[in-house]
């Protein structure tokens, strides 16, 4: 069996059809086909059975393309880091970062990196919560910045840096107990999609408020911010991202019981592989900025202190 009848495969898997996967791979849809029987050939099992006009994965096949899919993720990464060892800074790493702190952090601390390692290549996905920890599982993600690691995610914690949640809306904002409750009770709360480390802290908060409010649900800070500016609702929000607007008396912060909230950032590697030389190098960076990260046990053996 040969790369390409595995990697033809797990896109057939993942499809379910010969005519989506040609497509994708730019080849003839004989040319899957071929590469599929091929490989049922070899295994002696059915990888894949007629379903109505299209195709689905057998039991067998399902057993197989997991199995496929880890192996490649793992030789995909021997080759970057083979690749990377002679010249660290001419490999390249990948970053998987939530919006939030890769606006506000990631972005600027990668400059001094590129500034650094001008040859090296720089992939940052952005996404939400689940997103950033499945890449780190599946090996699609050499570092990761995102809030706390969850337990499943076999993660190596480099370094630390803060980040405060502060509830916010248009001015003025209600200064007696009594009244912020009323006003947050009543007021719409401007939310993140599920699977966002904010929108769980903004779950997590009204459950302890005791309060079921009106809500609106947005795609991304920028939006919420955006909206709350615009006189829709209040919102729990970085304050590092909402800083100018505060300063500027555009927003208001509410002095709402339980805030700030100390959602700290981190830097994450995975705990089941070694950074790459690259992928070293970067989290070296990032941890060795001003303003970067404040390195925990295994950021300063990995920055040899």
């Amino acid at each position: 069996m040969t790369l390409s009848q595995l990697r033809t495969f797990l896109v057939v898997a993942e499809l379910g059809s010969v005519r989506a996967a040609g497509e994708r791979l730019v080849v003839s849809q004989p040319a899957v086909s071929a590469a599929v029987t091929a490989l049922g050939r070899e295994l002696g099992v059915e990888l894949v059975e007629r379903n109505g006009r299209g195709l689905r994965v057998t039991p067998a096949g399902e057993s197989f393309a997991a199995a496929v899919r880890s192996s490649l993720q793992h030789l995909d990464r021997g080759v970057r880091v083979a690749r990377s060892v002679d010249e660290p800074g001419r490999g390249a790493v990948r970053i998987a970062a939530i919006a939030t702190a890769a606006e506000r952090l990631l972005l600027p601390l990668l400059a001094g990196f590129r500034e650094q390692q001008p040859e090296a290549g720089v992939t940052v996905r952005v996404g939400n919560r689940a997103m950033v920890w499945d890449a780190l599982r599946g090996l699609d993600a050499d570092l990761v910045v995102a809030g706390r690691p969850p337990a499943s995610a076999a993660a190596e914690v480099l370094g630390r840096t803060s980040n405060s949640l502060v509830v916010v809306g248009l001015p003025p904002a209600l200064r007696s107990r009594r009244d912020v409750l009323r006003h947050l009770g009543s007021s719409t709360w401007l939310l993140r999609e599920e699977g966002s480390g904010t929108r769980d802290a903004t779950d997590g908060l009204l459950a302890d408020l005791g309060l079921d409010p009106p809500r609106m649900t947005l795609g991304s800070n920028g939006a919420v911010e955006a909206a709350v500016v615009a006189g829709f609702g209040v919102a729990l929000l970085p304050l590092g991202g909402v800083g100018p607007r505060l300063a500027s008396g555009v927003l208001d912060r509410i002095d709402c019981p339980g805030t700030p909230l100390d959602r700290p950032w981190h830097l994450v590697a995975s705990g089941e592989v070694d950074l790459s030389p690259t992928a070293a190098l970067a989290a070296r960076c990032l941890l060795e900025a001003p303003d970067g990260f404040t390195p925990t046990g295994e950021g300063r053996r990995l920055l040899g202190r």
